[in-house]
């Protein structure tokens, strides 16, 4: 397997990239996305394998020296052997051969004679260039042979002008065995990059969307905000901190000995490879004014009732419509299931009036297994959400 190098998608993919796959980041204008080709090719230097990069936009000296800042790490020095055909190639090729034809024979004869000379097992292919030089057919054709293919895997950036109608043709033709697209401006988050899993050839994982930040040389995949909210006593602030590693909640004791939540709780956790913040909600009517800034730019809703309380389905309702959850991904999570209880599923689905494909899970938020198998169902809901 090939990895990565991305906390998170490694992961996803079942540990990384079956060797001889062709791989595509396809980059939407003006989005920042030269970590994951960077980052990929660091990480299979790391890993002792031999790099060709084919980078007909720069220099090789230029290349490694942005790669190397971006990443905090010299990948001159890592491990493996880097070999680049580079700007200089391009202009030689160009001067010497004026048909596309011959230019196109000329790159293939290189790469292969390249390949074959220094045992690359993967090629990094920077696309742009490429394509305009000889067009997405013949650009696409310098990719390794059946015969190499087998023990080369290749990984392809390019910068994508045409939309959703290229991405498809990757994936109905199979040019590419993993297709990831990079975009920004994540809809429920503005000026949010994030990255689909467009099409994956091994694996039946259905299309995922992700939000991501970049920071200290590496790609951080990141859910900015999940909602927990529910009415009084339903456990939310138990939730929000046994979901997380740190956070803070502000409460106060009310005139029957409980604890209630009088602004939100706040939590962080690093979970599945993602770095996920917890707002949690009050659940008291006269705070209702705040819960629609709080919801803000929320990625997902966890709805928290108590199970012993069949009474609080009403002010659970009134949550979700303050909420707005129907344009959310949502997880139902009835707490103290542990206890004797009166509610039941069909009940919950008929006062709340939700989706049959929205999960209901029976819990108890002392448990921290329970919590955090409804954090990651409500994870799975959001890569999986049509943004």
């Amino acid at each position: 397997m090939i990895r990565t190098g991305i906390t998170g998608i490694d992961e996803m993919l079942g540990s990384g990239i079956p060797k001889g796959t062709r791989v595509v980041f396809s980059l939407e204008p003006g989005v920042e996305g030269r970590m994951f080709m960077f980052r990929t090719v660091a990480t299979v230097l790391q890993e002792r394998k031999n790099v060709l990069i084919v980078a007909p936009h720069c220099t090789g000296r230029v290349l490694i020296s942005e790669c190397s800042e971006l990443l905090n790490i010299d990948i001159s020095g890592l491990e493996g052997e880097v070999h680049i055909l580079d700007s200089t190639v391009r202009d030689t090729i160009n001067s010497r051969e004026k048909k596309t034809n011959s230019r196109k024979i000329a790159w293939k004869k290189l790469i292969r004679e390249t390949l074959d000379r220094h045992s690359i097992d993967v090629l990094f292919i920077y696309f742009d260039l490429l394509y305009e030089d000889l067009g997405l057919e013949k650009a696409l054709d310098l990719m390794p042979s059946a015969g190499q293919q087998d023990r080369i895997t290749t990984v392809v950036e390019h910068l994508n002008l045409e939309g959703d109608s290229l991405i498809a043709r990757f994936a109905s033709e199979r040019i590419f065995d993993l297709i990831i697209s990079v975009h920004s401006a994540f809809t429920l988050v503005p000026f949010f990059n994030f990255f689909t899993l467009e099409y994956v050839s091994w694996s039946r994982m259905p299309r995922r969307s992700i939000p991501y930040t970049i920071g200290e040389g590496s790609i951080r995949l990141y859910i900015p905000k999940i909602i927990i909210t529910g009415p009084p006593t339903s456990g939310k602030s138990t939730f929000v901190a046994h979901a997380s590693e740190s956070g803070i909640s502000v409460d106060r004791g009310d005139l029957d000995g409980y604890r209630t939540t009088v602004a939100m709780d706040l939590g962080w956790l690093h979970f599945r490879g993602f770095d996920i913040t917890i707002f949690g909600t009050p659940g008291q009517p006269r705070f209702d004014p705040i819960i629609p800034q709080i919801v803000k730019n929320a990625m997902g809703i966890i709805l928290l009732l108590d199970a012993t309380r069949p009474d609080g389905l009403l002010r659970a309702r009134e949550l979700l419509m303050l909420a707005h959850a129907e344009k959310l991904p949502l997880v139902i999570a009835v707490n103290k299931s542990d206890l004797p209880h009166h509610l039941d599923e069909k009940t919950i689905r008929e006062s709340l009036n939700i989706r049959d494909d929205v999960p209901v899970f029976f819990i108890s938020s002392l448990k921290q297994s329970d919590v955090h198998y409804v954090v990651e169902s409500m994870v799975d809901r959001i890569t999986r959400h049509p943004y």
